[in-house]
C-alpha cells in the first residue's frame, strides 16, 4: 500500500467508505454502543462529510426526537468514547447534532403522519423528553396519544429547568411541534390530581396512561435559617426565569451545590443583576458532580467555586432576609451504590468560615413527587416499575424518565421514552412484555490506542463559535452560535469510521488486498 497516499486521504476516510469501500459491517461503534439510545452515529457523521445533510437529519430522527435540543444540551457520552482522542481529540457529535437540526429549523421539514389509526387511546402525564418520546413513537404507529402538562408550556424541564442562554425556547417550541404533527395532542395548564384524576382519564377511554411528570421537587438541606427571606431553592428559580417572572438579584449571591442545577443558576444569576456569585459545594474540584465543561463556562462568566464546604446555617443580621452564611470545611466525601453521599466535617480550630451574601440559591438535587396518584407503588419518593418493561403494580400504567430515576440526563429520558413505548404498544395489542423483547447485542468494534497508526494526520477539531464572556452575560442569547455548513462538513471528515473493517488503517490482521486496491484506485 501506498502510505504516503494513505497519509494525505486520511481525512477523507468516511469518503472513501461512502464511495469506494466496505460495503456492509454487523459491529457498532464505540461511540454508537456508549450512547443511551445506541444513535447511528457513523452514519449520520459521514453523511455530514458528504453534505447530504437531509440524510443526517432522517437518520438522527430514527432514534432521537430532539436533534436540535440534544445538540446543545446532551451530555455526549459517545464523544468519550469517540477513537478520534487516540488521535487528537474526539469528534463534536454533539455540535454536529445541532447543525442537522438547526438545517431542519431553516428548511421546515414535517414529519409523516401514520396513515394507520387505532382506536386505542394513551394518556401520557408530563411533556419532559420522556413523555414525548413515548407520545411520538406510539403517534408513529397510529394510537391516538393525549399529553398532559401542568406547566402553560410543553417541555418540561426542557422548557422551564434549562436556561435560555444555553437552550432556547424557540428551539423548544420547534421541537414539539415536531412531535404534535405526528399527531399528538398536548393539553397544558392541566395537574393530574387537580384539574383530572386517573380515574377521569379511565372513564374517557384511555386504555394505557405513562407517569412522566419528571422530577421537580427540590430537595431541602434541612439547616437552620432554611425559611427566611432570599433563600431560593434553585428548580423554582430557574423556572421562574425561564418562563419570563425574573427575580431580581444584586449584591453576593451564594449557590449551595456541586451539580449541572447549581452550575445554571449561578450563571443564571449573574444574568439577573448579581455583582458576584460563587458556588460552595461538598466535593473537592476533581469529585464534583456538574460536567467538566459546565464548570468551565461558568468560570469563564465570573463564578467563583468554593469547594469543599458543608453550609451549617443562613443568618439574618436582622429581620427575616438572609445575610451570611455559615459553613464548616470538609474534609472528605464518599457516596455508596444508589449515589447517596456522605461527608467528614474538619474539626480543627479554623474549620469554620463565614460568608456575607444577599441572597442564597440552594441546588443540592431535585426528587419526584408522586403524591398526585393514588395505588401505584412508590420506593424512595419514585415511581416504582419493572426495570425492563416500566410497568408500575398496576396493570396499564407505566412510568418512566426522573419519575422513576432522578436525576437523570436527557439523552437517557429519551431511552426510557423509547422502552416504555413499546411496552404500551404491547400491552395494548395484548402481548407479553418481556418474551423475546431483547436482541442478540452487536460486537463492539475494539479500538486501543496503539493500534492507531502514526500516519493518520493530526486535525484538531472545530471549536464551537460563542459570544464573548463579557457579551454572554449582559443577556439571556444564547451563548453557543452554532457551525456553519462548511464548518460542520469539515469536522465530520475527521471521523476516522472505525465501525467499518478498518484492517487498511487500524492494522486488524492482514490487510485487505481489495480494499488497498480501491484506496489506490480512488485518484
Amino acid at each position: 500500500m501506498d502510505i504516503a497516499y494513505v497519509r494525505s486521504r486520511s481525512n477523507m476516510l468516511s469518503q472513501i467508505h461512502g464511495e469506494k469501500c466496505w460495503p456492509t459491517v454487523d459491529k457498532v461503534s464505540p461511540c454508537e454502543e456508549a450512547c443511551p439510545i445506541h444513535m447511528d452515529v457513523p452514519s449520520y457523521v459521514i453523511a455530514i462529510a458528504q453534505g447530504k445533510f437531509k440524510e443526517a437529519l432522517d437518520i438522527v430522527r430514527e432514534t432521537n426526537p430532539f436533534p436540535s435540543i440534544c445538540g446543545r444540551v446532551c451530555h455526549h457520552p459517545c464523544e468519550d468514547a469517540c477513537a478520534r482522542g487516540f488521535v487528537d481529540r474526539p469528534i463534536a457529535i454533539e455540535w454536529l447534532k445541532r447543525f442537522v437540526g438547526e438545517y431542519e429549523q431553516t428548511k421546515g421539514t414535517k414529519p409523516r403522519r401514520s396513515r394507520r389509526k387505532l382506536a386505542e387511546k394513551v394518556a401520557i402525564i408530563g411533556s419532559g423528553p420522556a413523555g414525548l418520546t413515548t407520545a411520538y413513537d406510539l403517534a408513529r404507529l397510529g394510537y391516538q396519544v393525549c399529553v398532559y402538562e401542568a406547566l402553560p408550556v410543553a417541555g418540561g424541564m426542557l422548557a422551564a429547568g434549562i436556561p435560555e442562554f444555553m437552550l432556547s425556547k424557540d428551539i423548544v417550541a420547534a421541537e414539539v411541534k415536531y412531535i404534535e404533527d405526528t399527531g399528538v395532542e398536548i393539553k397544558t395548564d392541566m395537574r393530574v390530581g387537580r384539574d383530572v384524576t386517573l380515574a377521569d382519564l379511565k372513564a374517557q377511554g384511555f386504555k394505557a396512561i405513562l407517569l412522566a411528570s419528571g422530577a421537580w421537587k427540590s430537595i431541602r438541606l434541612g439547616i437552620p435559617g432554611e425559611d427566611l427571606k432570599r433563600v431560593l431553592p434553585a428548580l423554582p428559580f430557574l423556572r421562574d426565569a425561564r418562563l419570563g417572572e425574573k427575580t431580581r438579584l444584586k449584591g453576593t449571591v451564594g449557590v449551595i451545590g456541586g451539580g449541572n442545577v447549581a452550575l445554571d443558576a449561578a450563571r443564571t444569576a449573574l444574568r439577573l443583576g448579581a455583582k458576584k456569585v460563587f458556588l460552595a459545594c461538598l466535593e473537592s474540584r476533581s469529585d464534583m458532580p456538574a460536567y467538566d465543561w459546565e464548570v468551565a463556562a461558568a468560570e469563564e462568566e465570573g463564578v467563583e467555586m468554593r469547594t469543599a464546604l458543608a453550609p451549617q446555617r443562613f443568618v439574618s443580621r436582622k429581620g427575616k432576609k438572609v445575610s451570611r452564611i455559615d459553613f464548616r470545611n470538609v474534609t472528605s466525601t464518599t457516596r455508596d451504590d444508589e449515589g447517596r453521599m456522605s461527608w467528614t466535617l474538619d474539626e480543627g480550630p479554623d474549620s469554620d468560615q463565614s460568608v456575607e451574601v444577599d441572597s442564597v440559591i440552594v441546588a443540592i438535587g431535585q426528587a419526584p413527587d408522586p403524591s398526585f396518584v393514588e395505588g401505584v407503588v412508590t420506593a424512595g419518593g419514585a415511581f416504582s416499575v419493572d426495570p425492563e418493561t416500566m410497568a408500575t403494580n398496576v396493570p396499564g400504567i407505566f412510568a418512566a424518565g426522573d419519575a422513576v430515576k432522578a436525576p437523570g440526563t436527557i439523552v437517557e429520558a429519551i431511552a426510557h421514552g423509547h422502552g416504555v413505548a413499546q411496552s404500551i404498544d404491547r400491552f395494548l395489542k395484548g402481548k407479553d412484555l418481556k418474551r423475546r423483547r431483547r436482541q442478540a447485542p452487536k460486537e463492539v468494534i475494539e479500538i486501543e490506542e496503539d493500534a492507531v497508526p502514526s500516519f493518520l494526520a493530526k486535525r484538531d477539531r472545530w471549536d464551537m463559535p460563542a459570544l464573548s464572556q463579557k457579551d454572554a452575560v449582559r443577556s439571556f442569547e444564547e451563548t453557543e452560535l452554532g457551525y456553519s455548513a462548511w464548518q460542520a462538513v469539515a469536522e465530520a471528515r475527521r471521523c476516522m469510521n472505525c465501525r467499518m473493517c478498518g484492517n487498511c488503517v487500524f492494522g486488524r490482521g492482514q490487510i485487505c488486498l481489495e480494499t488497498s486496491s480501491r484506496l489506490l484506485a480512488v485518484n
